[in-house]
């Protein structure tokens, strides 16, 4: 088994637009392994295959809302999350920390404030990783 260190960090992005998606492959793809999910069901059983190290997810999903899918991850991974919306006012602060979210973004993300932080949260989960091994 390759450990984290050796392998392409892997980012699981779960969003039903296809253009943030495009935006997280263009910003993101050519430094990390990024899989894609459109729905959040559909992430869930991508989890085991993709391994993530960082989980970026919509507030609003088709189905389950990104909160419903954040509590349903949690049941399987504490790697960290970072919620992305477009409506800001759907999730409130008390939410987020509820939910373990470790960053939140307004759509449209500036690529450079993406990219800033997926490195930092990668660094840190990172740096929790080793120091548990």
């Amino acid at each position: 088994m390759q450990n984290l260190q050796e392998r392409q960090r892997r980012i699981l992005a779960i969003d039903d637009d296809p253009v943030t998606l495009a935006q997280f492959r263009e910003v993101l793809g050519e430094r990390y392994k990024v899989f894609f999910a459109l729905e959040g069901e559909q992430a869930i059983e991508m989890l085991d295959d993709t391994q993530p190290d960082l989980i970026i997810i919509d507030v609003r999903l088709p189905g389950a809302d990104g909160p419903q899918i954040v509590r349903k991850l949690r049941r399987f991974t504490s790697v960290p999350v970072m919620m992305v919306s477009s409506y800001p006012q759907d999730v409130t602060e008390d939410e987020l920390v509820r939910l373990h979210i470790h960053s939140a973004l307004i759509k449209p993300v500036d690529p450079d404030v993406l990219e800033i932080e997926v490195d930092s949260l990668l660094d840190l989960h990172s740096l929790r990783t080793n120091e548990a091994l």
